[in-house]
This record gives C-alpha cells, structure tokens and sequence, in this order.
C-alpha cells in the first residue's frame, strides 16, 4: 500500500486485487489492517475499473446504513459484476427490496427459526453419524459445510434426500460461476428446481416450496426464474458463509483455552458465537454504488464511483474492540458487521446463529473429547467476497470404543 499527498490531501493506495485467492488468508487480513490503520477514510484500488475500499468500523457502519447514497441495487454487491441475475433481496433497493425480503422472510423468522431446531438437530446428528465411529474426520468437509445446505434445503421443503441433491448441483453452479461450465450447472439447478414445482404443483403441501409453485408468495408473482431467485438467495447467502461461521466456532471452541469450559451456559455460548463470528467474518466485502456526492470522513465521493465495504477490517477495529486479535469469550459489547447492517442487515442472521449454536453442542455431546489433530486450513479470498476455512483435522475417541 501506497499513501501520499495529492492536492493537500492524504491518498492511499493499494495493489492489492481481491479476485486472486492465492493470497494466503493471513496475509489478506494484514492488508485489510494496514488499509484501515493508513490514516486514510478511503483506500484505492486500480482493479476491476477503479474503486475505493472503506475500512473503519465507523465508516461502514455509516455505510450501510445510508442506502440513498450507497446503492446494492444500482451495479450489486461484487465487483466486477458477477454477471448472474440480481440476488433477492441482497442486490435490490426500495422498494424492490423489502417486497423480496417479504417473499424471503417467511421460513426465517425468529419463531420459524425455532420451529426448525429440532430438523437442525436431527441434521447434525445424521453427519456425525457418518464419521463418529472412525475416531478422525474433517470438521469441515464432513461437517461444518454440508450442514447448511442440507439445513436450506429441508428449510424450504426438501426431504434429506433431495437437500443432500441440491446441496451438490449448487455447489457445481457457484464453482462453475465465470467458466464455460456455468450454463450447464445452472441448466441443471433450474432443472430440479422445476421439478420440484412440479411435483409440489401436483400434490401441494404445507411447505415454502409449495407457497412458491403456486407462484404467489407474500402478495408476490414468482414465474419459474423467480423462483431460482428465491432458492439461489438462499442457497448463495446461507451455504458457504454459514459453513465458515462454523467452522470458526469450532475452530475457537476447540483451540482456545478454557472456552469449551464455559459452553454450558447459552448466555456464555450466544458471547462466544458473536466472538467468533467477528473474528471469522465470512463474508469480507460487498460492494456499493455511490449515487448522491457525499463523504467518507473527509474524503468525497461522486455520484457513479464504486466503494468496496470491508467488513473484514471493520471487525478487527481498535477503535471499537480492543486488543481485536484476541478472541474474548467474554467480551461485552460487540457491535460485529458479520451480519452487514441498515436495510441489508443479512435476513438469516436467526438461523445462521441457530445452526452455529447447535452444531458446537451436538458434537460436543456426541464426541466429548474431539480436538484438533493438525494445522487449520484457511483459503484465500473466494469470490472476491469470501474468506473460508478449508479445513479441520479433528481425532475423537470412537463412539462405542
């Protein structure tokens, strides 16, 4: 990174390119500090057309909280633009946006939330049934990323069967994001997609899939492309990030001294989750449209120009959390952006905290002595918004030993 003065005032610049995901995550981290600890509000990047990285937990708060100068809808939330059709409600505004969050929200309310506990329950237990007798496993590949997707698609009406499905055609469809491949896994996703409202068309149910296949939800028409809108939504916002959220619960709750102690109390657990989702932050950036002049600090912003919001950095601010490397499993005030904030404040925060907290307790009660056996993978930025962790070696004392 680069600062220097241009016209009396204090510019920085970066060469860093979010895009290149051979960029060890550590290092991804260290550039977010020295972009927000530069003195600058604004840090620039040459990349993708020109853009501006803000990366002061003050400043993103500010944000995104002002979604009449900073627009999701205007280009989306990536950048480049990934090209895919608009994700509901995530890269809409007023009033698109809330009329999407109404056709989103029903099966993600706090009381459906509840409601759905005992599938999710049921959920992890079927994964850890898979591995419990072999005294090792990968939390990760065997259970912190499966767990979600199965989670969503059950959530939404799916048997185990059909979740454990679609949680693979999703997840050839976002591999296959900006290849040659895309249209064929996008084919096949709408093709079960179709399907299923079918199916769901023939003998309706009392499910949000069914909802859906009459092609109304909330007052809302839903055509076929809607509908994989709707599912793509959900999938692309609680699949992946999810899966990173727990596998950095059970990363800390498994590495950090005396916290496994602590875990009996929900109180203590709801702390512990929160720390780890700030220190984890699985999504790193989503992008704005500036579409009012305004500021960040005292640096202006024109109408047009594109601000990347770093979450990452505003997580680690010591300004707001101190000593913000430490995990503090008792820290009391922590106003994390894992989440987002304002009108995007992310809509499955109730059910990614509820599948965090009971994937940590159902393994500890399944496999009481599980630890780490090895180094914790971490990739490199994923989709230019995602920093995931790849992979935990865990050794249990087999069930039935």
């Amino acid at each position: 990174m680069t600062v220097h003065r241009d016209n009396d005032a204090t510019v920085a610049t970066t060469t860093y390119d979010h895009q290149d995901s051979s960029v060890p995550a550590e290092q991804v981290r260290e550039i977010f500090a020295g972009m927000r600890n530069s003195g600058c509000p604004v840090v620039h990047s040459a990349h993708h057309g020109g853009f501006s990285y803000v990366n002061r937990h003050e400043d993103v708060r500010r944000a995104m909280s002002d979604a009449g100068s900073f627009s999701s809808g205007e280009n989306g939330i990536a950048i480049p633009e990934t090209g895919l059709p608009k994700i509901p409600a995530l890269e809409f505004d007023e009033p698109a946006h809330s009329m999407w969050r109404e056709v989103l929200g029903a099966p993600l309310t706090p009381a459906a939330v509840r409601a759905m506990e005992p599938t999710i329950t049921e959920i992890a237990h079927l994964l850890i049934d898979q591995f419990a007798d072999t005294g090792a496993t990968d939390l990760v590949s065997s259970f912190a990323e499966p767990l979600p997707a199965i989670v969503i698609g059950r959530m939404v009406g799916l048997n185990q069967a059909e979740a454990v499905e679609v949680r693979e055609l999703a997840i050839a469809m976002f591999e296959a994001m900006g290849t040659a491949e895309f249209p064929g896994q996008m084919g096949r996703f709408v093709a079960f997609t179709e399907q299923r409202l079918a199916e769901r068309r023939e003998n309706p149910r009392d499910d949000y899939l069914s909802q859906l296949a009459r092609g109304s939800v909330a007052g809302v028409s839903l055509d076929t492309t809607g509908v994989v809108g709707v599912l793509t939504a959900f999938l692309l916002g609680g699949h992946h990030s999810t899966a990173t959220g727990i596998a950095g619960l059970l990363r800390h709750a498994l590495s950090e001294p005396g916290v496994r102690d602590l875990l009996g109390d929900r109180k203590t657990v709801a702390r512990v989750i929160e720390e780890s989702l700030r220190l984890t932050t699985p999504l790193q950036l989503f992008a704005r449209t500036v579409t009012t002049d305004t500021r960040i600090g005292e640096h202006p912003l024109a109408v047009g120009e594109r601000v990347m919001l770093n979450l990452g950095a505003a997580n680690r601010d010591p300004e707001v959390f101190p000593d913000p490397e430490r995990f503090d499993a008792g820290r009391q005030r922590n106003p994390h952006v894992a989440f987002g904030g304002g009108l995007h404040t992310c809509q499955g925060q109730h059910l990614a905290r509820a599948e965090l907290r009971i994937a940590l307790q159902v393994l500890l009660a399944r496999l009481p002595d599980v630890r780490l056996a090895g180094p914790v993978v971490e990739g490199g930025m994923t989709s230019g918004m995602l920093l995931p962790i790849v992979s935990l070696p865990a050794v249990f004392t087999p069930e039935g030993a």
